[in-house]
């Protein structure tokens, strides 16, 4: 897949997908290497690759499913 087609989602984005809206609960889950990494896009400013937040669920609810 080409970089310019990827969509890059920003912080505030990423938890609004993944329905968490404290701050220091999404850097647990990126600080203990379950989540996909961000990448810097400036200074203070990190962005993550939607695919790879979309790939991250679906692997999430397909580990609920093979417990069940």
């Amino acid at each position: 897949m080409n970089l310019s087609n990827r969509k890059i989602l920003l912080k505030k984005e990423v938890k609004e997908i993944i329905r968490i809206n404290s701050d220091s609960a999404f850097q647990e889950l990126i600080n203990s290497g379950q989540f996909p990494k961000g990448f810097r896009l400036g200074m203070r400013l990190l962005g993550w690759f939607e695919d790879e937040i979309e790939e991250w669920l679906i692997n999430r609810v397909a580990e609920r499913d093979a417990k069940s």
